[in-house]
């Protein structure tokens, strides 16, 4: 795995905490390169609709409206670890097919 800039030790502990009972959606932003591409976006996208919704339902119910912006970006960047894709990315990939 790799480091996410920005993201320090106590910010990645509370991300891999709540985005916890997600890793198999988690898991399925990196999958075998011999899957078809087709197969690959498709649950790729799947993934990112559940942590999309899942980071929203976080962001309403528990911060303060001077905290949604960065714990939003740090969820995403958490979230890109698990990718071959940056967090910006993936955000407007959710946002897309949203």
């Amino acid at each position: 795995m790799r480091h996410a800039k920005g993201l320090d030790q106590d910010t990645f502990k509370t991300c891999k905490e709540y985005l916890r009972p997600l890793k198999k959606f988690l898991r399925k932003l990196h999958l075998p390169r011999d899957l078809p591409q087709k197969k690959k976006l498709k649950y790729m996208k799947q993934s990112l609709v559940v942590l999309g919704d899942h980071i929203n339902t976080f962001l309403q119910h528990y911060c303060q409206a001077w905290e949604i912006k960065h714990w939003r970006k740090m969820l995403w960047r958490f979230i890109s670890l698990f990718s071959e894709l940056e967090a910006k990315q993936l955000r407007r990939l959710y946002k897309y097919t949203k």
